[in-house]
């Protein structure tokens, strides 16, 4: 009883478990289409298709102006719905014309992204896709940030799980029916789904009072999202075009296949990463962004770990004992190479979860400075390591190099916040 009554009254245990519940649904969908994937295109395909993802992600953060984390906070902390209203009126003015200039920059330079990303002639036609589905990715990002940031974690939830099980379904059937170029499509279906589930919950939910009305912009609403805008474009930017680069690494010094392993290596990474990902966007961030004068770094930060990380420890140590089956069954025998990255993986992502509890505490309070110090460290010690070691140790460098990368922006992010968690 008296774990249920703490259950009850604890928001993080609440997130934790509902997502928790819903994360562990996703990772099941995301099995099934993860090994599709392997089953149909193979090592090099996958290793095509996480291309695609990479690009996507980056036309996200720029169509929706990397204004997610800044909309989260802004969200969390406005109570006022006029207030919120203007501030979102704002946003899809300004993102409306970043879509129309990221459309136009895409049409121009198809040929080249296209021979970048490893594709050939033959889906330039297809490739133009994007196109269509640039305003759609951003609208859900936006949508998804306010519900975000109200706390609507189940509905977040929810959305994302049905989203991932529509998306999953295409992906399969298109696989079959198309290979590759099915396999394209249906991630290029994933931001239009979500965009028109998320639209239509809104629509018919509580917020909908704040749905703009019409185009109008004030800068003075802008302003604050400056900084959450910066820290983002730089973050999501630099992100994605390092795994492009840090793949075409592995192409050159070794080959495509190879490339693709280390890419089923992150596969593995992001699905049970959902879950940890879901509690800092739903709790963390919106928990450091609220007008508190009681609020202790030190206390809020302990409190945490000591929910999250005995979770967290447990679940990595079942992925590592049960890698090899886990491996088998997410994508074929060809892929059973990968199980040798596993302890530099988790060891990588355990320090990543301690790490980001402090790192999200920047975000909330737009310390650009202290921010940009931690990204450039952490991307520069990435690419160097992964570079120093990849003739000796293969795909196993990068993963070697990430681990690192994490276990030394932990102890600069602590350094940097000392005066605060004193």
């Amino acid at each position: 009883m008296g774990i249920l009554k703490k259950y009850k009254k604890n928001l993080l245990f609440r997130v934790i478990g509902y997502t928790g519940t819903a994360g562990v649904v996703r990772l099941l969908v995301g099995l099934v289409s993860q090994k599709a994937i392997a089953v149909f295109v193979g090592a090099s395909g996958l290793a095509l298709m996480a291309n695609l993802r990479n690009l996507l992600e980056v036309l996200s953060s720029f169509s929706s102006l990397g204004t997610k984390n800044g909309l989260i906070a802004e969200a969390a902390a406005t109570k006022d719905a006029l207030s919120l209203k203007s501030l979102l009126n704002s946003i899809v003015s300004l993102f409306f014309g970043a879509s129309i200039l990221i459309a136009l920059l895409l049409f121009w330079q198809q040929e080249w992204i296209t021979s970048q990303l490893f594709f050939g002639e033959s889906f330039g036609s297809l490739f133009l896709a994007i196109l269509f589905a640039v305003p759609f990715m951003g609208l859900m990002v936006l949508i998804e940030s306010i519900l975000t940031g109200k706390k609507s974690f189940k509905a977040v939830s929810n959305l994302q799980l049905i989203t991932a099980s529509i998306t999953a379904f295409f992906m399969i059937v298109l696989l079959w029916l198309y290979g590759l170029k099915g396999g394209i499509c249906a991630i290029l279906l994933r931001p239009i789904i979500g965009a028109l589930l998320y639209f239509f919950y809104f629509k018919s939910s509580i917020y909908k009072s704040i749905i703009p009305n019409a185009f109008e912009f004030n800068i003075t609403k802008v302003k604050a999202l400056f900084p959450y805008m910066a820290m983002t474009v730089v973050s999501v930017g630099f992100v994605h075009a390092i795994e492009l680069g840090l793949r075409t690494l592995i192409s050159i010094k070794i080959d495509v296949a190879s490339a693709g392993f280390w890419t089923a290596m992150n596969a593995i990474s992001s699905n049970y990463f959902i879950f940890i990902t879901a509690v800092f966007s739903l709790y963390v961030l919106p928990r450091y962004s609220e007008q508190n004068s009681e609020f202790q770094l030190l206390d809020e930060s302990k409190d945490i770990l000591k929910t999250l990380l005995p979770i967290v420890t447990f679940g990595m140590i079942m992925i590592y004992l049960f890698r090899e089956p886990l491996t088998k069954l997410l994508f074929t025998v060809d892929f059973i190479g990968i199980t040798s990255l596993f302890k530099w993986q988790l060891t990588a992502d355990w320090f990543r979860v301690i790490f980001l509890v402090f790192a999200y505490y920047l975000v909330a309070k737009k310390r650009l400075v202290d921010f940009f110090i931690v990204e450039i460290f952490s991307f520069s010690t990435l690419i160097c390591v992964s570079i120093l070691l990849i003739d000796d140790y293969g795909i196993e460098a990068i993963v070697i190099a990430n681990a690192i990368r994490y276990v030394g922006c932990l102890i600069l992010v602590v350094f940097l916040l000392r005066n605060k968690l004193k």
